[in-house]
């Protein structure tokens, strides 16, 4: 019982307290590599920005609940790798002191969404440094598996009697394309629309928005609310309308990610127009 309690107590806390700040979430169980591979512990991230989460980690074998900042050094469209810096036993049951409670993480997470849509698995390592240098304490490292599942949700507080895919492509807009010429922001709305008919993408404008590896901007629309001016685009995209010439895809050279700059760089796109700073290709 009491197992249970300390596991409703941590996820009420993070629920109650990050909506304001939580792009995404994910739960996730851990199997422990010992002789065989059992299950060690559950845990729930919370991602508040592309980089950085918060995780809270519950071994329930030996009552040890654990806290940290998570970083993402690096990531690609199918992978991602984490460290992470926390606390293990943030309930002092073992009463060490804090410095000997201080964790690191290491892992690689591997998307899987290509069978379920926010599911993934990971290598992961944590550790407590002291056990390095001093006496080992019943804080064991741990080395194992990790099975994730993760969720973005889409903000339903909507201006009344605005239509739910005109929102989401109106906050897409926005954070895509904020300060881009009008023209630029119609296009951008065009792209998704274009990629919803298209037998390459999926046929929805949420799932083609929420489609992995594809937006950067997803953690953005957490939060983020459309103004009057990417409502406009929105309507005017859906409406029709498309400045991009059929594009599927644009991207600014500025801005751009080593590996997004790889793609327009080596993929066999034909350009269609340029935009402010976004080049359209399909």
């Amino acid at each position: 019982m009491r197992k249970v309690t300390i596991i409703v107590i941590v996820l009420s806390v993070l629920l109650t307290t990050s909506p304001s700040m939580a792009a995404s979430w994910q739960f996730g169980l851990d199997w422990e590599i010992k002789e065989g591979i059992a299950p060690e512990a559950l845990k729930l991230n919370w991602w508040f920005t592309p980089n950085w989460g918060l995780r809270s980690v519950y071994a329930w074998e030996g009552e040890d609940l654990g806290l940290a900042v998570l970083y993402i050094p690096q990531s690609g469209t199918h992978f991602h790798s984490y460290v992470g810096l926390g606390v293990r036993d943030t309930l002092a049951l073992s009463q060490l002191p804090l410095d000997q409670r201080i964790e690191l993480t290491v892992g690689l997470e591997l998307h899987l969404d290509w069978l379920i849509k926010g599911l993934s698995t990971a290598v992961e390592g944590r550790l407590v440094p002291t056990n390095l240098v001093g006496e080992q304490n019943r804080l064991a490292p741990f080395l194992g598996l990790a099975l994730h599942y993760g969720y973005t949700p889409v903000s339903s507080r909507r201006p009344r009697n605005t239509d739910q895919d005109l929102y989401l492509l109106a906050k897409l807009i926005r954070a895509e394309a904020e300060g881009e010429p009008f023209e630029g922001q119609v296009a951008v709305g065009a792209v998704v629309l274009n990629r919803v008919k298209s037998p390459q993408f999926p046929n929805t404008i949420y799932d083609v928005i929420y489609q992995p590896g594809q937006f950067s901007c997803l953690p953005k629309l957490a939060t983020i609310e459309p103004n009057a001016q990417s409502l406009q685009a929105a309507r005017e995209a859906l409406a029709g309308r498309d400045p991009s010439r059929g594009a599927l895809f644009y991207y600014n050279p500025r801005l751009a990610s080593r590996e997004g700059a790889r793609f327009f760089n080596t993929a066999k796109l034909k350009p269609t127009v340029t935009i402010g700073n976004h080049q359209f290709y399909k």
